[in-house]
């Protein structure tokens, strides 16, 4: 008997049923797959196929390779797009989305605007040529602004074609990454991670992405004995994860009460605390400034406060801050150590308004006005210059013209006299100007 020969026998199948339909599912799967392939690549060497990989907002125009006085069906995955007929031009919109916003100047058909959606097979049918939109997207989760140490995933997603690899580069010197998928995980990200990632599809479409990571921030604080000391704590900027909560708390202050950080629906993000004895908050909603104020401060405060802050996810940072207490130089009277605008000021202007920070939406309406003004300005002096030719226009309009007398000048020798000039002497009788013309007296000889 051979060894190698496999016996198979009712009670084996009935023991092995299901491990081998899904054996064969995947054999399926797998000769699909291939043969899937091996068309694209058969129509792609025929010249009867041709792939795109375009970005979301690109265009992307595709020709039938017909002549322009032959009729054309376009199709999308099925659907009919355009039908033209060539001799008279006349075109009928088909029941496809892409119809919508796609052009057809002569046997070329343009589609603007690219969505995901719009991704999948293009089809003339008089020619039999088949184009293939693949439209590519590339952002980061949960957003391009991180925490220190939470996770992210950096996506470069080929709508309708998972399984291609590509080709991802890392920060800050274009480094390629190990993997060559679509959807990469960066577990724990930290500076070295941030900057532009550039996706590569097929050597052909490059895209990219820019990933920030952001820490709380802090700084040592100085104070004299009496004054009102903050306490710093803030993020640089707002980041993509949402805060549910946080606090400050000192080990060596046990008797201090803080407040803790609060989010809920109806007012947002905000200190949540009652007494007020010896810390000072804002009472307003918070953004990325987590500072407190610490009233009167003495020797006994003198040491380290942790402020931590808690994101969405379970991601959790702390920062430390060392406060220094010293004594207030002779003749100097208690003050006030905050620096810069108070807290609630300084949230105000930084809460975002319809995208933007409070204090752009201030600086554009403070220039628009200005604008205003100086257009204003323009066209007043530009009316007071038309007023005022119309007036020089008028005053030479009313000169008084010349008169009879004037324009002959009857009374010269009387204004001659009466300016003290002399009088011209009497013009030549005309028989003494010319010698020829005289003619000859009793005197006259040859």
């Amino acid at each position: 008997m051979n060894k190698n020969k496999i016996v198979i026998t009712p009670g084996f199948l009935k023991r092995n049923s299901f491990s081998l339909t899904i054996f064969f599912r995947k054999r399926n799967k797998m000769a699909i797959c291939k043969i899937l392939f091996f068309l694209l690549a058969l129509c792609v060497w025929c010249g009867k196929c041709e792939v795109f990989y375009k970005r979301v907002g690109d265009e992307v125009s595709m020709k039938c390779g017909v002549d322009s006085n032959s009729d054309i069906d376009w199709k999308f995955n099925g659907e009919s797009i355009f039908s033209i007929t060539g001799k008279s031009g006349t075109r009928r919109k088909g029941s496809s989305h892409i119809a919508e916003k796609a052009s057809t100047p002569g046997d070329i058909l343009k589609v603007p605007r690219l969505e995901t959606r719009d991704s999948g097979n293009y089809f003339c049918k008089q020619s039999g040529k088949h184009h293939t939109v693949r439209v590519v997207s590339a952002f980061v989760k949960p957003g391009p602004v991180l925490l220190q140490s939470s996770n992210a995933e950096l996506h470069c997603d080929i709508t309708g074609d998972p399984n291609t690899e590509v080709q991802w580069q890392r920060p800050p010197n274009g480094e390629e990454y190990k993997e060559k998928k679509q959807v990469i995980h960066l577990k724990s990200v930290t500076s070295e991670e941030a900057g532009q990632w550039t996706c590569l599809v097929e050597k052909k479409l490059k895209l990219i992405v820019t990933l920030t990571v952001v820490g709380l921030q802090t700084t040592a604080v100085n104070a004299s004995k009496g004054d009102d000391t903050e306490l710093p704590c803030s993020l640089p900027q707002s980041v993509s994860q949402r805060v549910v909560g946080g606090r400050w708390k000192a080990d060596h202050l046990p008797k201090v009460s803080f407040p803790n950080l609060t989010n809920t629906a109806g007012e947002g993000l905000h200190w949540h605390g009652n007494d007020l004895s010896k810390v000072n908050f804002t009472t307003g909603q918070l953004s990325t400034n987590f500072d407190v104020t610490l009233k009167k401060v003495q020797s006994s405060d003198d040491g380290t406060f942790v402020c931590t802050v808690e994101f969405d996810g379970g991601v959790s940072l702390s920062v430390e801050t060392t406060l220094r207490v010293v004594d207030k130089p002779s003749g100097v009277k208690g003050s006030n150590n905050r620096k810069g605008k108070p807290p609630a000021v300084m949230e105000s202007l930084t809460k975002e308004v319809y995208g933007l920070k409070l204090w752009i939406w201030i600086a554009v309406g403070a220039s628009s006005v200005a604008l205003i003004v100086l257009i204003v300005v323009i066209g007043v002096v530009q009316r007071r210059n038309k007023r005022m030719k119309k007036r020089v226009r008028t005053l030479r309009s009313m000169r008084q013209p010349l008169t009879d007398k004037d324009y002959c000048q009857c009374d010269r020798a009387e204004k001659e006299v009466e300016f003290g000039e002399q009088a011209r002497p009497l013009p030549v009788p005309r028989q003494h100007r010319n010698p020829r013309t005289r003619t000859a007296g009793p005197n006259h000889t040859n």
